[in-house]
């Protein structure tokens, strides 16, 4: 059987150890290079401590961690509708979560970023990176994205993302599908190799997504086109998937964000919103 297109010479580059499996699970086996680019997080020493020993039991021997430190902006955007920059979203003070939120560092680390970045993709024909919106609305995922895509005109690459995305950030992926054109096939994911890297992660106490996830059987992935996509290419909201969240998901996050915190990213989004139009 002839292996896609999109096979052809490919590099994964996701934000965080367990990116990868969650996002690119098809992908992983087929990849000359799965670039992560986070390692310490400031607030979460024990999180740090567990990636190091994650990555030198990643069952792949493609892995090429650059141990960046995160600049601890999640969920500091004004979501649904957070404020699109040219280094990802803007993080907003007013909606800091994290006691290591450092929007200077975010902002500094788009072209340290790209610098360690561009030896690393050359001679790569496709590059699976994090969509335009993040999956389920995370800034440093977007600031990936938009890394990587800085990078594709110049290096000659053609950059695919995956094709999910959560409630959050639905209005923004909404925005972006018109740089998305035609999907891959379905392309299977490997249960047994995405089980194998999630225990690695969840024995070292580094698996940040849901306990109980379960993979689809098959995903697909969208070229990103800068200028956007030809009419009649492209995606269609259907055919990103929605991914799979507890049923309790929704209530646990009104749980404890705060009803001053809700008030105010609502109303961030809500002048953003405006600006947009």
């Amino acid at each position: 059987m002839t292996a896609p297109a999109i096979f052809d010479r490919l590099a994964i580059v996701m934000a965080h150890p367990d990116d990868e499996v969650l996002w690119a699970g098809s992908a992983l086996r087929a990849a000359e290079k799965i670039v992560l680019v986070y390692g310490e997080l400031p607030c979460a020493p024990d999180l740090t401590e567990g990636r190091k020993a994650a990555m030198a039991a990643f069952p792949l021997p493609t892995l090429d961690w650059l141990q960046m430190v995160e600049s601890g902006v999640f969920d500091s955007a004004s979501w649904p509708t957070p404020r699109e920059t040219a280094y990802g979203v803007f993080p907003h003070p007013a909606l800091r979560l994290l006691n290591s939120f450092d929007p200077d560092r975010y902002r500094r680390q788009f072209e340290e970023m790209r610098e360690l970045l561009r030896s690393r993709l050359a001679g790569i024909r496709n590059v699976i990176a994090h969509g335009p919106w993040g999956e389920y609305g995370h800034e440093d995922h977007i600031q990936v994205f938009r890394v990587v895509a800085s990078l594709a005109g110049e290096m000659g690459f053609q950059l695919w993302v995956p094709g999910y995305v959560a409630p959050k950030a639905l209005p923004l992926m909404v925005r972006n599908l018109r740089y998305l054109g035609r999907p891959t096939g379905p392309l299977p994911i490997d249960p047994i190799l995405a089980d194998d890297i999630a225990q690695v992660y969840k024995r070292t106490k580094t698996w940040t997504w849901f306990d109980d996830y379960v993979w689809p059987a098959t995903e697909q992935f969208f070229p990103w086109y800068p200028e956007g996509a030809r009419q009649a290419e492209v995606a269609r909201d259907e055919e990103i998937q929605r991914i799979r969240l507890p049923a309790d998901f929704e209530k646990n996050r009104r749980a404890w964000e705060s009803r001053r915190r809700r008030l105010v990213r609502q109303t961030l989004a809500w002048l953003n919103a405006r600006q947009a139009r």
